[in-house]
């Protein structure tokens, strides 16, 4: 769980500077006040379910196989609601928003995916 949080905490810092470079330099009329929030928010979200998943491993893992649907439609819902709300509270940044949402989306499925991965296996082998 340590290196994990390492590795995501890393790339989370990667991700703030490169988009601080984009909306400072290349895009400024499209930087979002919110997204070094939306950035926390995957950060913390993507650690929590790591953990739980880790601890439905340890218990059964036939337990851990059957919930990453479960848990994957559930964020993906949670998602949804962010973008909902923040689109109906500020329409005018409505495509940056989603963009950049979904950016971080696909990097953090990414990592948690290839990660979860690696946890299956090793109690495989």
């Amino acid at each position: 769980m340590k290196s994990f949080i390492i590795k995501l905490t890393a790339i989370t810092l990667g991700l703030a500077l490169v988009s601080w470079l984009v909306f400072s330099m290349l895009l400024p009329e499209y930087y979002l006040p919110v997204l070094p929030f939306l950035l926390l928010f995957f950060y913390i979200t993507t650690i929590c379910i790591h953990a739980y998943q880790l601890s439905l491993k340890k218990k059964d893992i036939g337990k851990f196989a059957r919930s990453n649907m479960l848990i994957t439609f559930f964020k993906l819902i949670v998602y949804s609601l962010v973008a909902v709300i923040y689109i109906a509270l500020d329409k005018e940044n409505a495509l940056p928003f989603v963009i950049c949402l979904m950016l971080l989306y696909l990097v953090f499925t990414f990592i948690e995916v290839s990660e979860s991965t690696k946890t299956a296996r090793s109690k495989e082998e």
